[in-house]
């Protein structure tokens, strides 16, 4: 299928590696002006320089999803120089925190739902009235399988993309009517430099290297792989077509078949 999104604009928070950046090459590709916002600015421009040697248009703007007045800024910068916001896609996460619940450490589960959750909530309040006006817009989510079926030792994690999946069924629901749909895509360990950190982590609760322990949880997937980041952009990028209108309130397992409800 060839896709075409010329004419469109799109969001993508986390854009300045692993599955935020895929996602952002490939909507450049498709012909859509990209916003990147991540905190780390070298980042952002190192994406944003890959999408303008390819003739794509890419703005970088250096935001912190969890400060609302900075998420006000992002948007309120797209709409002065693009006058439009076809496509949210909140894929801005704390990286895993691994502990054993008893042992959790109070500020970072707060910082892992100021992140994972107030951020979602915080960017897409933000770009919803334009959406509303346009009757029209895309609000992808990346949540995460630890989310469905919940991770021993991860317990921040799992709770605040569980809760990402309930905040984009709610949204779906108050805005189908208005030409907009809400989608989380949930993926499962994608093969990135977040989820290695994690899986180092991890691996040292049990004496496994992160390679070590890789290799073991891949034995547990139907398909004995990893997730690549690749995969997820291309389902947020399908996510975004005409053809997906009627997909709506979805979280969408990208897992291999670990979960098959």
């Amino acid at each position: 299928m060839n896709i075409d999104l010329s004419g469109s604009v799109a969001i993508v928070t986390g854009a300045g590696r692993g599955i935020g950046r895929e996602i952002a090459l490939r909507f450049a590709d498709a012909g859509a002006a990209v916003v990147l916002a991540a905190r780390s600015k070298e980042q952002l421009e190192e994406v944003a320089r890959l999408i303008r040697s390819h003739e794509g248009t890419a703005v970088p703007l250096p935001t912190d999803v969890t400060d609302k007045a900075a998420v006000d800024l992002l948007i309120a910068s797209t709409i002065k120089t693009f006058g439009r916001i076809d496509i949210l896609v909140n894929n801005a996460a704390s990286p895993s925190y691994i502990s054993s619940l008893a042992l959790s450490d109070d500020a970072r589960w707060r910082q892992m739902f100021d992140v994972n959750v107030f951020g979602v909530y915080l960017c897409t309040k933000a770009v919803i009235p334009h959406m509303i006006r346009a009757k029209a817009g895309r609000i992808v989510n990346i949540s995460s399988i630890a989310g469905q079926a919940g991770a021993a030792y991860n317990s921040a994690y799992s709770a605040s993309k569980a809760a990402v999946i309930g905040f984009t069924k709610a949204v779906a629901l108050e805005v189908a009517k208005l030409g907009i749909t809400s989608n989380a895509i949930c993926p499962w360990h994608v093969d990135t430099e977040l989820m290695r950190e994690a899986m180092a982590a991890r691996g040292a609760i049990f004496g496994n290297s992160a390679e070590e322990y890789i290799t073991k949880i891949v034995t547990t997937n139907p398909q004995r792989r990893l997730i690549t980041a690749a995969e997820v952009a291309g389902l947020a990028l399908f996510l975004t077509l005409p053809e997906a209108r009627g997909i709506n309130g979805q979280s969408l397992n990208q897992c291999g078949g670990v979960v098959t409800a």
